[in-house]
C-alpha cells in the first residue's frame, strides 16, 4: 500500500465564527426515555468540562453530552455555513474573553431537529475552564471540497486535512485502506436517516449492536450498507465512515451522535479494524 493523497493544493482556508452557547430547553423540559421514564435533558450546549473526546459515550447522566465547548453563529445562515465548513481536526481560536489566543480543535457536529446546530471545539484544560458562554471563536476551515486522489467515487465531507494526514489513510490499487474502531450493520442506524448529508449527525441506536457498549467519544466508526452521498440512508453496497461526536442518548431511536467523513461503493474501501482509530489519539488531544 501507499500512502493515499488528496487534493490539497485546491482546498480553499477560510475564516468562520461562532460564539460559545448555552443550553437552551422548551417550556416543557422533560423527555421520556426507551423505557418510558421521563427525565430532564441536559449534556447539549454550553461548555462541559466533565466528558471529553476519548471518554467513554455510555454511562453519563445525559441526552448526547456535547465534550468541550459547543459553539454557534446567532446569525441562522451564518450558522449553516459553519456547520457545512467547519471539518473534523480544523483550528480554531478564542478571539475573547478570558481564554483569548487558546487553540482548540473540531472535533464534531451535532444538529436536534429544529432546536439547534452546534459544532463541537476541544480546548486544552484551562481555556475551558476560563471560557463562558458568549465567547467568541474563529473556526479556520479547511476540508471541503476534499477529494481522493484516484478514487472520484468516494466523498468527503467533514474531514478537514489535519484529521486525514493523522489517520493516514492508504491506497492499494482502487481501494482506500482506512482505520475504524469497528464495523456496524446498518440496522444501528437511528435517527439521521434521510437528511442531507453535507453537514448532518447521524444517531448510532446502543441496543442494536452490542460493540456499541464500549464506543468512546472520538471514535472512527464504519456503517456497512448505508450512504450518505448526497442523503442519508440504506444502500446495499455502500458504506459510510464518520467520527463518534457526542455520548449517549436514553431516547429510543437516538444515541451517540455520528459525525459524516466519507462515503462511497464498499469495493472502495479496504476497512481495517483499530482500537486506537480515535481522534484523541490521532490528534493528540
Amino acid at each position: 500500500m501507499t500512502k493515499a493523497t488528496i487534493n490539497t493544493g485546491e482546498l480553499l482556508r477560510t475564516a468562520l465564527v461562532g460564539d460559545v452557547t448555552s443550553p437552551v430547553l422548551g417550556i416543557n423540559p422533560y423527555d421520556v426515555t426507551a423505557d418510558g421514564v421521563p427525565f430532564v435533558s441536559i449534556g447539549a450546549g454550553g461548555v462541559c468540562y466533565t466528558v471529553k473526546v476519548g471518554a467513554e459515550a455510555h454511562g453519563w447522566a445525559a441526552d448526547q453530552v456535547e465534550p468541550g465547548a459547543s459553539i454557534a453563529n446567532p446569525d441562522a445562515a451564518a450558522n449553516e455555513a459553519l456547520m457545512l465548513y467547519a471539518c473534523i481536526g480544523n483550528r480554531a481560536t478564542v478571539r475573547s474573553g478570558d481564554a483569548a489566543g487558546a487553540v482548540g480543535v473540531v472535533t464534531g457536529k451535532h444538529e436536534a431537529f429544529h432546536a439547534y446546530k452546534h459544532v463541537l471545539v476541544h480546548l486544552p484544560a484551562d481555556a475551558l475552564d476560563a471560557v463562558v458562554p458568549g465567547d467568541r471563536l474563529v473556526v479556520y476551515a479547511t476540508g471541503r471540497g476534499m477529494a481522493v486522489d484516484e478514487l472520484p467515487e468516494i466523498t468527503c465531507h467533514s474531514l478537514g486535512p489535519e484529521l486525514w494526514d493523522a489517520w493516514a489513510p492508504e491506497r492499494s490499487g482502487g481501494r482506500l485502506g482506512i482505520r475504524v474502531t469497528r464495523v456496524l450493520a446498518p440496522e444501528v442506524v437511528g435517527m439521521g436517516s434521510g437528511r442531507v448529508s453535507g453537514a448532518t449527525s447521524f444517531a448510532l441506536q446502543s441496543e442494536a449492536d452490542e460493540a456499541l457498549g464500549a464506543l468512546r467519544i472520538g471514535d472512527l466508526v464504519a456503517v456497512r450498507d448505508w450512504d450518505a452521498t448526497y442523503y442519508t440512508g440504506y444502500h446495499e453496497d455502500r458504506v459510510t465512515i464518520g467520527v463518534v461526536s457526542t455520548g449517549d442518548s436514553p431516547v429510543l431511536g437516538n444515541g451517540p451522535a455520528t459525525t459524516i467523513l466519507l462515503s462511497g461503493p464498499s469495493t472502495a474501501f479496504e476497512l481495517a479494524v483499530d482500537a486506537s482509530a480515535n481522534l484523541a489519539d490521532l490528534l493528540e488531544l
